[in-house]
């Protein structure tokens, strides 16, 4: 799983943000899956390669849903930032090792339930490849056998992508994220509060590449901050901090390059719209 893949786990490994994700995408916004019943599921499964040695798979998120101490589904969410011609066949795996697990219960713990594994692809284009086994096969079977054969379907679901009407249905933090990819203006007039956070800022640094959105962190991550930051605060401090560092940078360079006290003076107020006062402050702290 790339760095991407990984960041972005954080949020959507939130149980009320994946709860959200099934729901939405899933059930039309229907509250079917409830956060209180999801409990983490397993990550991790193996497999044997030609090779006859073992080897380890590794599953984004997943999640158990429970009704009275029983499970009645295994919900799985995969992220993707590139979009993989092999995914089908990598999902089927998945499945097939959580099926194989229940198979493997001999005392009947639980009754046996079933598996569903999504596709989120947050590439900025729509998923063009295999989404099927059959169409991930470089060798396919005689069309005779077609309704033999198990052709596993992968749903994907294409976040940058979705409707207005879909993203209006999400009302948590995923909102912030559906609303910065593709309706900036409804995320600074909707100014949301953000209950995570830091995943939230970790969720954009991966969409952006920005490090600023790391840096911010310790600004909403504080006892204060908590349950009151903001998308516009998040963002006023991104341009605060950016402006900052653009004010620092000039007056460095104009200092290197010899200009004078005065000159430098007059560039950094036309720059940056600064008052006398604001300029001579920034200066005493750079020059």
């Amino acid at each position: 799983m790339g760095e991407k893949d990984h960041t972005q786990k954080m949020l959507i490994g939130c149980r009320d943000v994946f709860a959200e994700l099934i729901n939405v995408l899933v059930y039309s916004g229907e509250k079917v899956v409830n956060e209180a019943d999801l409990l983490a599921g397993p990550t991790e499964s193996l497999y044997i390669e030609a090779d006859k040695r073992t080897h380890q798979q590794l599953r984004d998120c997943s999640m158990y849903e429970l009704h009275n101490g029983e499970i009645h589904a295994l919900y799985n969410l995969e992220n993707q930032s590139t979009i993989d011609a092999y995914m089908p066949l990598r999902c089927a795996g998945y499945d097939g090792a959580a099926y194989r697990s229940q198979c493997n219960d001999r005392k009947n713990t639980y009754k046996t339930y079933p598996v569903f594994t999504f596709v989120l692809n947050w590439s900025r284009k729509p998923w063009n490849k295999a989404t099927s086994i059959l169409e991930a096969l470089h060798f396919k079977p005689n069309p005779a056998a077609y309704p033999y054969f198990n052709n596993s379907k992968m749903p994907v679901f294409n976040m940058c992508f979705l409707s207005k009407d879909v993203r209006e249905k999400f009302q948590g933090d995923l909102r912030i994220i559906l609303d910065y990819l593709c309706d900036r203006e409804s995320l600074l007039k909707r100014n949301q509060t953000m209950k995570h956070p830091e995943e939230v800022i970790r969720m954009l640094h991966a969409l952006t590449g920005d490090d600023q959105y790391l840096n911010s962190i310790p600004l909403f991550t504080s006892p204060a901050k908590k349950g009151e930051s903001t998308v516009c605060d998040l963002i006023n401090s991104y341009y605060t901090k950016g402006r900052r560092e653009g004010i620092q940078a000039l007056i460095l360079a104009c200092k290197d390059f010899g200009c004078s006290f005065e000159n430098t003076l007059a560039r950094i107020k036309d720059s940056f719209s600064l008052s006398d006062d604001e300029a001579l402050e920034d200066m005493k702290l750079y020059w």
